[in-house]
Order: C-alpha cells, then structure tokens, then sequence
C-alpha cells in the first residue's frame, strides 16, 4: 500500500471521527442545556467546523473529551442517543484514528497488513455512525427541534474532485428496507436554479434507484425542499440546506397511506 493510499485511509478516519464528535458535542450540549449543567455546556461547545479547522492530535483529543464527558454519565443519555454501545464504537474510532497518525510512514512491506487494518476501522466507524443514526430515532418525536437539528447536521465532506452536493437514502419506515422508485422533487426556496445545474428547470427530479438512493451533482448553494411520493405511501416533506463544498446526507422513511 502506498504512503498515499496510507494518507487517504487517515484522512477517511478523521473525517468519521470528526462526524462522531460533533454529534456528541451536539448531545451532550443539548443534555446540559436541558439539566442546566453550565459547567458541561461550556464544556461540550464544540462545533464541526471548529473540529474541521485544528490539528489531527487536536481532532483525537476533543474526541476523547467527549467520551470522558460522557461515559460518567452514560447512563441519563440514552434518551439523547448516547449509550454504552454508541461509547464502545467512539472509542474504537479513536483508537482506530490515534493508530493511522500514530504510523505516517508505513512501508510497501507493510501494505497487505495495513490495507485490512484500515478495511476493519473503516467497518466499525461505519457501524458506529449507523447506531448513531438509529439512536437518533428515540427522539424523533420528543424533541423535534433536536432531531431535525441532527439531520441537518449530518453532513459529510466530500474528498477528491466529486460534484456530488445531495445524496438521499429512502427506506420502507415499517420493515427498514430501501424503497425504490420514489419520485423525488428537489426545489430551491427560492424559486430559481442555475441553468447549468437543472437544465433550465425551476426542479429537479429524481426517482430512487433499487437500493432506495439517489443522487444529485451540480447543485447551487441554498436551501431547498425535497418531496418524496410514492403510490401508495404518505408524502414526505424535508427542508434541507445545500452548502459548497460540502455533501448533504438526506434520509426519508416512506410510511404506508
């Protein structure tokens, strides 16, 4: 494996435990704010663009503050989507990310071992950021301005040279499978779209593919509306914000009319 291939595999862990941390800033600020814990508020004030502007050590270490803040009491966060599972994954993504900045200068010899090495972390930071998700559902309804906090939030930068600015995952909300051929309708707030990223259409249409996604390159800054319909299923309504360099992550569950 190559020392690029060494860097890219870093540069994906980091940019997994940047997503992590930030959401459990979000949490555990939005638990302080709630207790009125003004020690743990001040705390937690971290954001994902403070975690996207210091060092690499620096990323490693608010991480691990947010798992020491946490694990005393894990216990009250659960309704918050912080649990002993969700501090077993953040702390195996640390020390997946601690280990790639711990070695830049890994050697062809080493290649097939640390190909599988960054396979396996890679794994589990996937798995972490899907219980975080599915956690996220406990307050769907509870704390609606949270929840829809969280999904706004859920963003992750794209590397390379990619236009990709919307990718959205639509499931079946009874049996959590993908749902294929809705029709999405992308419209800016607004009303206007650049000619070069709609073809002149004031929207842009999407159907889900069989794995339930879809995707959307070439999209302008703003906020936009997406609508999901399907026969036979509920309309969804989601308000999203789309902003450069940046890919927005959108999921929609379809529930039966």
């Amino acid at each position: 494996m190559s020392k690029k291939g060494v860097t890219d595999g870093k540069n994906q862990l980091k940019e997994s435990l940047i997503v992590m941390s930030a959401d459990y800033f979000m949490k555990l600020g939005t638990y302080a704010k709630f207790t009125n814990n003004t020690t743990l508020a001040q705390e937690v004030k971290v954001t994902e663009s403070k975690l996207r502007q210091v060092a690499d050590t620096a990323v490693r270490d608010y991480a691990q503050i947010a798992y020491d803040r946490s694990q005393p009491i894990v216990a009250s966060l659960a309704a918050y989507g912080i649990t002993a599972a969700t501090q077993t994954a953040l702390a195996a993504a640390i020390t997946a990310y601690n280990t790639s900045i711990g070695k830049p200068g890994a050697s062809r010899t080493e290649g097939g071992i640390t190909t599988q090495q960054l396979k396996n972390l890679f794994k589990i930071a996937e798995t972490a950021l899907a219980n975080m998700d599915a956690a996220i559902e406990i307050v769907r309804l509870t704390q609606v301005n949270f929840y829809n906090g969280y999904q706004k939030a859920r963003k992750v930068i794209e590397t390379g040279t990619s236009t990709l600015a919307l990718k959205i995952k639509v499931t079946n909300a009874e049996t959590g499978e993908p749902e294929a051929n809705v029709v999405l309708t992308i419209t800016p707030t607004n009303g206007l779209l650049k000619a070069a990223a709609a073809n002149g259409k004031s929207s842009i249409v999407k159907k889900t593919a069989k794995g339930g996604g879809a995707q959307i390159k070439n999209t302008p800054d703003g906020t936009y509306i997406v609508t999901a319909k399907k026969t036979g299923f509920k309309d969804v309504i989601e308000t999203i914000n789309i902003v450069n360099g940046e890919m927005t992550v959108l999921e929609i569950k379809m529930e039966k009319s």
